[in-house]
């Protein structure tokens, strides 16, 4: 279990969270759901050490995807990965599964928004980390896409399961993915409930969990 205990943020005479408590069940996807505002990204950076924050929070190995790709623009796709892996066998097998294995030798900017975000996820499972921190990693992308790199990140966390804690705006993206979900707002959990044990789930076979969750969020 990984726990975070007494946690607090304020921004100046803004507080974003107040002795906040959060335990999540390691090798599970959780999804944290809430309005602009609500203090899902910051939670995500104090996690990783991005910010410095009060509290107990745990000392983890994090893998971070962030809103956009983040990619060294002076090095070729394998040239970031290779940052935080220097196994090139490693590498390989995973521009292999991402479906890159051509482009490894291209710099962002000649890859599509898609590849770059593939070559995002390709970097943060390549890092042998405890947690794997998402924020809005399929965002701006064509529902047809998203659900192309909704497969693919599946297709690769099957392989090690690991402790997963992913921010979305998307409900249908929370009710496909998460083991559970949170709804946030004004840095505190309004609503924590279990769709199911097993991921993936289709969209289009959870209904009444969408409808749930929607109405969480509109109340």
């Amino acid at each position: 279990m990984i726990e975070i205990k007494n946690f607090s943020k304020s921004y100046g005479k803004i507080s974003v969270y107040n002795n906040f408590n959060l335990s999540l069940e390691e090798g599970k996807i959780t999804c944290l759901l809430g309005a602009s505002g609500s203090g899902k990204t910051t939670l995500l950076n104090a996690i990783a050490g991005i910010i410095k924050a009060e509290g107990e929070l745990p000392m983890l190995k994090c893998s971070y995807v962030f809103q956009s790709p983040q990619l060294v623009p002076s090095l070729t796709v394998r040239g970031n990965l290779s940052l935080i892996c220097d196994d090139d066998a490693k590498i390989d097998v995973m521009l292999e599964r991402v479906g890159l294995s051509d482009k490894s030798a291209r710099y962002p900017v000649n890859l599509s928004g898609g590849e770059a975000r593939r070559v995002a996820v390709a970097r943060a499972f390549l890092y042998e980390s405890d947690i794997l921190l998402m924020d809005e990693p399929f965002s701006s992308l064509d529902l047809k896409l998203k659900y192309r790199m909704l497969d693919l990140f599946f297709e690769i966390w099957r392989k090690d399961r690991r402790t997963v804690l992913m921010v979305t705006h998307d409900v249908d993206e929370a009710v496909a993915a998460a083991h559970r979900i949170l709804v946030l707002s004004d840095g505190k959990i309004l609503h924590d409930f279990t769709p199911g044990t097993e991921v993936p789930r289709d969209p289009s076979e959870c209904a009444s969990v969408r409808e749930k969750t929607v109405q969480l969020l509109l109340n």
